[in-house]
């Protein structure tokens, strides 16, 4: 039985963002590990909703969740996705805090590129440390990814202010 109804929630949020995550391996797009992120509807709803500590808690059970159910904990994959979800979640709240001013397709799509980025350094410190990275075709790859991270990150945040999350739930 669950201890109150924060913890139902955090499970239902979970269980939507897993749901999502795995969806979107279903969804057919340019690159294998492409997503739109629609797992950080979850995140955004957590936020809104409820608190940050509930959001980080949404990410970080869902990613290692998901590493579970995949086989791929403890991999590079799973260490680019948790430092990745960890690095978006960190400025998705930071930007909460001036949400009066700020809508979540804002929030969203910053956050999404912040994924991104750090996504990038880690595979790039995994991997690719001692490639010359500043060839033509890959900084043009960089910028291709970057801007389909923003605007993967506008379309979550657009679906996130769809919901009208407004109104936060009480314990």
């Amino acid at each position: 039985m669950l201890k109150n109804k924060r913890e139902g929630y955090l499970i239902a949020l979970v269980l939507i963002a897993l749901y999502f995550s795995l969806l979107e391996n279903l969804i057919p797009k340019p690159f294998p590990w492409m997503k739109i992120g629609l797992a950080n509807l979850a995140t955004i709803i957590a936020l809104e909703k409820f608190d940050k500590k509930m959001a980080f808690e949404v990410v970080g059970l869902r990613i290692i969740i998901q590493g579970l159910m995949l086989g791929t904990l403890f991999t590079p994959g799973f260490f680019v996705s948790l430092t990745a979800g960890t690095a978006s979640t960190v400025v998705m709240v930071f930007l909460y805090n001036f949400r009066k001013n700020l809508s979540l397709m804002a929030i969203s799509s910053f956050s999404a590129v912040v994924h991104n980025i750090t996504q990038l350094f880690v595979v790039y410190f995994l991997m690719f440390r001692n490639i010359d990275v500043y060839t033509k075709s890959i900084l043009s790859f960089v910028l291709l990814f970057l801007a389909l991270g923003w605007l993967s990150g506008m379309v979550t945040g657009y679906l996130g202010e769809r919901l009208n999350l407004r109104r936060r739930i009480r314990n």
